[in-house]
């Protein structure tokens, strides 16, 4: 037997030499001359030394260092089988050392990526608790992007540090999904407002008197701006529905109109004159039992009467059914401020008080009126338009002045 530094010859075999915690290792057979095989088996530790030398340059070179940890612990787990004669001690030193640095570095990373999760969870429970659900989700994702790009931390902290940014991130999007479902529930409440919105409109094709639907038309086209926004789809379908609403009703009531037109101003007149009997029969009492919307949209059904005649018709249709108006008005001031039980008597009384001060109020308004017209510029085309006025003050205080004498004749 030959003692070399690092390996022998014994008994035809190659042996490497023990060293650290390893023992000896046969590592090949002698195929030619002693001397011949120890040198071939030192030249393949040059071998092992390469892999060493390039996992360091490579630890050296790179910024992501921890990345070849588990090449330097394969190296260290395989090297003392390889069939070399060499400085094997060396090499493990200095996988060693890389290890150690490797461990440093990683742990150091770690801690930084620590404080980078935690900067992040603090913003994303800060974000999370946004109602401006377009921008926070934005936010959100970006960081996630972040913390998926952010390396481990170390084990003791993984799972706490990883479960509260997962609890966080599950509240906020359950919180989203939460106010989405209700604006979607919104979203088909509004619908059914729109779809009640349809039905009431329906109404319009009962309206006989051209002029009278354009005008509540006008009021329901407010009405449907005032119900605010649904999708886009629906309500263009909703819009639609309700333009065929609109085109149904002015049809049948241009129908309506060519039929009135045809009917001559005798038999017009003989109807509004029905009317005007109907209203003075009901205000022969001073609780008049006539339903006045119902009237007037019958009065306004019928056409044309003549010149001759249609003021003097307005005015009497005007006056009585503004008086009818007054009484019904003032019998719903006497249920609502007479006692449980009230007499006749006291009731006529109160009707009495309350009608006086009725009257002083518009008598107020009247002269209040009469003393600011001469202020107004009558160049500007008011003064039609004052005068009808005027004249409305005027027939308030005289339809007054005539249910309190009736009512003083009752008493």
């Amino acid at each position: 037997m030959e003692n070399k530094e690092y390996g022998y010859v014994l008994d035809g075999k190659i042996y490497r030499k023990a060293f650290m915690d390893f023992p000896d290792l046969i590592i090949g057979e002698l195929k030619e001359t002693e001397e011949q095989t120890l040198t071939y088996y030192k030249e393949r530790f040059d071998l092992a030394v390469g892999q060493v030398e390039a996992v360091k340059s490579k630890i050296e070179s790179n910024t992501n260092k921890g990345s070849f940890l588990m090449k330097v612990i394969h190296l260290k787990d395989t090297m003392h089988e390889f069939d070399a004669i060499g400085d094997f001690e060396g090499l493990y030193a200095t996988l060693n050392a890389l290890h150690t640095e490797l461990d440093e570095y990683i742990e150091a990373n770690r801690q930084k990526n620590l404080d980078i999760k935690t900067a992040l969870l603090v913003e994303l429970k800060e974000v999370a608790e946004s109602h401006d659900w377009k921008a926070s989700s934005a936010l959100v994702k970006e960081i996630q992007g972040k913390w998926l790009k952010t390396g481990a931390v170390a084990k003791e902290k993984r799972a706490e540090i990883e479960d509260a940014f997962k609890d966080v991130t599950q509240r906020f999007y359950e919180r989203r999904s939460a106010f989405y479902a209700d604006l979607s529930k919104m979203a088909e409440e509004k619908e059914s407002a729109f779809e009640e919105f349809l039905e009431k409109a329906e109404a319009l094709k009962s309206i006989k008197d051209i002029a009278e639907l354009h005008k509540v038309i006008s009021t329901y086209k407010e009405q449907w701006h005032a119900l605010g926004k649904i999708k886009p789809a629906k309500h263009s379908e909703f819009w639609e529905q309700f333009q065929t609403i609109i085109k149904a009703a002015l049809n049948q009531a241009k129908k309506i109109e060519k039929v009135k037109s045809k009917i001559s101003p005798e038999a017009n007149r003989n109807s509004k004159e029905a009317i005007i009997g109907e209203l003075e029969k009901a205000n022969e009492s001073i609780l008049p039992k006539v339903d006045l919307n119902a009237i007037n949209r019958k009065w306004k059904a019928i056409g044309p009467v003549g010149k001759k005649f249609s003021e003097e018709l307005s005015e009497k249709y005007l006056r009585l059914s503004g008086i009818i108006s007054e009484k019904k008005f003032l019998n719903t001031l006497v249920e609502k401020k007479s006692k449980k039980g009230a007499s006749d008597d006291d009731l006529n009384k109160l009707r009495i008080r309350l009608v006086r001060g009725l009257l002083d109020r518009d008598y107020s308004e009247l002269k209040t009126f009469e003393e600011n017209m001469g202020k107004f510029n009558m160049a500007s085309g008011l003064d039609n338009l004052l005068d009808r006025k005027l004249a409305q003050q005027k027939l308030k205080v005289e339809i007054k002045k005539d249910i309190l004498t009736e009512l003083k004749k009752a008493w």
